[in-house]
C-alpha cells in the first residue's frame, strides 16, 4: 500500500506539474495489481506473508472494478521521466519480487537515479521486524543513509 501510494501519488503530481518529493524509499511497494510478475508464481509457495488469495481481495478492495494497468492504480505501467531518485528495498523470497525489479529497471531506462536492493531470505515488509532481524536493521540504515543524502546534496 505505501510504496504502491508513494508511487502513485508522484505520478499524479507530475501529471500536474506539481513539485515532487525529492526522493522515494519504497519498501517492497506492490506495483503490479495485474500480477504480471514471475515472482506471483515462483514466490507463491515460500512467501510466509502473503498469498494470491489475500492479494485478490486487496486488488478488490483497492481497485473496485478499475482498470489495473491504470498507472494511478499499477504504477509499473506509469512514465518515470523526470522522478526523484529512489530507493527501493524488497525481500528476495517475497511474491511482489518482480514488481520492485520491474519498477527499477523501467524507471532506470527512463533515466531515474534508482538503488534497487534485495534482501536475501526476506519476507514482506521485512523492514518492520525492526527488533527482531538484522536485515530490517540493515534496511532502515540504508533507508537513513538515503535519505541523508537527499536532504544534503544539492545535486539532487
Amino acid at each position: 500500500a505505501g510504496g504502491n501510494l508513494a508511487l502513485s501519488l508522484t505520478l499524479k503530481l507530475k501529471d500536474e506539474g506539481r513539485m515532487l518529493p525529492r526522493g522515494l524509499a519504497l519498501m517492497s511497494p506492490w506495483t503490479d495489481l495485474t500480477k504480471s510478475g514471475k515472482s506471483y508464481q515462483t514466490r507463491s509457495s515460500v512467501d510466509p506473508v502473503l498469498d494470491h488469495e489475500y492479494l485478490d481481495r486487496m486488488i478488490e478492495n483497492y481497485a473496485g472494478g478499475m482498470e489495473l494497468t491504470n498507472p494511478y492504480i499499477s504504477p509499473l505501467f506509469g512514465d518515470f521521466r523526470g522522478f526523484p531518485p529512489m530507493l527501493i528495498q524488497v525481500g528476495s523470497i517475497e511474491m511482489l519480487l518482480s514488481d520492485s525489479v520491474s519498477v527499477a529497471a523501467k524507471a532506470r531506462e527512463q533515466g531515474v537515479k534508482v538503488r534497487l536492493s534485495v534482501y536475501e531470505g526476506m519476507f514482506h515488509v521485512f523492514q518492520m521486524a525492526y527488533l527482531n532481524i538484522p536485515e530490517s536493521k540493515k534496511a532502515w540504515a540504508e533507508a537513513g543513509k538515503f535519505i541523508d543524502v537527499l536532504r544534503t546534496d544539492s545535486r539532487l
